[in-house]
């Protein structure tokens, strides 16, 4: 696995999306999997706003259980708004290797997702997307949730 090998799913549901559902796969399959704290599920569009302190790596595990969570309740968009995230070191190339390794099995072809950060966490040839391409996940990267949207909008039912 991944950078966040060690991930957890049993946050409280949030009022917007307190969808329990059965997932068929993860680390204790078979019992319920709750909507992460701070999702919400609109129109189609799963909007994930986390927020607080963080260390990368838990970053990371916090979008691959929305991941995960889209990908059980057949959510096929899935946006990302990470710039409220504190703490949170720049990734490097191997650091943002990893991470999206992981969230292209989380997806399983599923779930795409729209990812909105801080410029400064956007590398400059975007490698995170070109990565994702590679691993079969759509995938895109944003300084803003308007353009993350519109682009999100754009990407066809998988």
């Amino acid at each position: 696995m991944g950078l966040g090998a060690n991930r957890r799913l049993d946050s409280p549901a949030s009022a917007t999306a307190a969808a329990t559902i059965d997932p068929s796969r993860g680390s204790n399959p078979g019992a319920p999997m709750h909507a992460p704290e701070n999702l919400e599920i609109e129109e189609g569009i799963a909007r994930f706003r986390p927020r607080g302190r963080s260390s990368l790596v838990e970053a990371v595990d916090r979008i691959s259980g929305a991941i995960a969570f889209c990908r059980e309740a057949r959510v096929a968009r899935l946006l990302v708004d990470a710039s409220g995230f504190v703490g949170v070191s720049i990734p490097t190339l191997v650091d943002r290797f990893l991470m999206i390794e992981e969230w292209a099995l989380e997806s399983n072809g599923i779930v795409a997702v729209a990812l909105v950060v801080n410029p400064e966490y956007i590398h400059e040839r975007k490698f995170g997307v070109k990565v994702a391409a590679d691993f079969g996940l759509v995938a895109d990267v944003h300084t803003g949730e308007g353009e993350a949207l519109a682009w999100l909008s754009g990407v066809r039912d998988r």
